[in-house]
């Protein structure tokens, strides 16, 4: 029997379904481009065109790694977000367009032209990258605790503004920190270890434990950066956090107690509370 990219696609998707894929025709279409080195709405134009035994030798592998459950953006090794195609790997979540919000928001704010600009918990360099590349004259340091991560970081610095200096470091928090800033933006762990088991399987079994869970709440690391960020930014500096759409409340109210101003939350594309962001123009007593 002949396959086509046509029937293939067909199989493959109802496949993918009767494993709880959200999406699998994007999925399956993603991944026969992959294995036939097209792009994916190229395949849509050739539904006729017959597969040899090689080119659905190197499709089902990748096919049945995604009916494990395992993401398309770990199988094919990379993820699109804002304007450049990141390295992903196991050690990194892979972008997410919901983070786009804090790429977009951090651009809108009043900031120095040549502003210090921090990533903490940098994951594949998704935010410090994308943001660099839209200020050149900004100073971007991204930090994370994870060494095979800020790898990940630098591969991705490399390859996405290599003419473009970011400084990546390792620190736990703030602990390898000496300076201020005028924009913190982070996307930190914050699923709670209770919500664990309700996760898919894309994330519970695929992504790395350390840079998703944050206590039982979910907020153990937000607590502690809203109450140390102060510390570390300029006067009418900003601290702009990503968070889980119910954290929206708490994270206004962690902020707003520690003396944060202007304290709101934005909402990502489905209309959920995914970002808030504070100025910090006090005296800090505190710290």
């Amino acid at each position: 029997m002949t396959h086509t990219i046509g029937s293939i696609l067909k199989v493959s998707e109802e496949w993918l379904a009767q494993r709880g894929v959200d999406q699998p025709k994007v999925d399956a279409g993603t991944l026969l481009a992959k294995a036939l080195g097209m792009k994916r709405l190229d395949l849509y134009l050739q539904t006729d065109r017959p597969l040899a035994e090689h080119e659905l030798a190197a499709f089902r592998p990748l096919l049945q790694r995604r009916g494990r459950r395992e993401p398309v953006s770990k199988i094919i090794g990379s993820k699109g977000f804002w304007n450049h195609d990141f390295l992903v790997t196991p050690d990194v979540l892979s972008p997410r367009s919901d983070s786009e919000l804090l790429v977009e928001l951090g651009l809108k704010l009043e900031v120095p032209a040549a502003a210090q600009v921090l990533d903490l918990c940098t994951g594949s360099g998704c935010l410090a990258i994308s943001l660099a590349s839209e200020r050149p004259d900004w100073s971007v340091v991204a930090t994370d605790i994870s060494r095979v991560a800020l790898e990940v970081a630098r591969r991705n610095g490399q390859h996405c503004l290599p003419d473009q200096p970011i400084t990546w470091l390792e620190s736990d928090v703030f602990s390898a920190l000496d300076q201020s800033f005028d924009l913190i933006v982070t996307n930190p762990p914050y699923v709670g270890e209770s919500e664990r088991e309700g996760l898919d399987p894309e994330v519970k079994l695929h992504d790395p434990s350390l840079a998703l869970f944050s206590g039982e709440d979910g907020l153990h690391l937000i607590r502690q950066i809203v109450a140390q960020a102060p510390k570390y930014l300029s006067a009418k500096g900003w601290l702009l956090i990503e968070h889980g759409h119910t954290q929206g409340e708490p994270v206004r109210h962690l902020m707003t107690e520690r003396g944060f101003s202007s304290v709101e939350s934005r909402r990502d594309l489905g209309q959920r509370e995914r970002v808030t962001l504070g100025c910090w123009s006090s005296v800090d007593q505190g710290a």
